[in-house]
C-alpha cells in the first residue's frame, strides 16, 4: 500500500495538460466546485513535483489565498477600541 507509483515523463505531462484544461473549464458556482478546484490545484502541484523527479505526496501544499475579511475570532480587536 505504501509503494510509489511510477509514471513516465510523458504520462505526467499528459496528466498535467488534462488537469490544466479541466481547471480552465471549471466554473465555480458552489462550495463543491470550489473543493474540486482546490483538489485539482493540489493535483497540479503533485504532478509538477513528479515531473521534477520528486515524490509528489511529500510536496508542501500551497494553500489558496483567502479573499475577503478574516473571521471575527482572528481579527485584532484592540484596533477597534476608541
Amino acid at each position: 500500500m505504501g509503494g510509489t507509483m511510477a509514471l513516465s515523463k510523458r504520462c505526467v505531462e499528459t496528466l498535467l495538460d488534462l488537469v490544466e484544461i479541466k481547471l480552465s473549464c471549471l466554473e465555480i458556482t458552489d462550495r463543491e466546485d470550489l473543493r474540486e478546484k482546490e483538489l485539482l490545484v493540489r493535483c497540479l502541484q503533485e504532478l509538477n513535483a513528479e515531473a521534477m523527479g520528486e515524490d509528489g505526496r511529500l510536496t508542501a501544499f500551497q494553500a489558496p489565498k483567502r479573499r475577503g475579511r478574516r473571521p471575527k475570532h482572528l481579527q485584532y480587536h484592540e484596533l477597534h477600541v476608541a
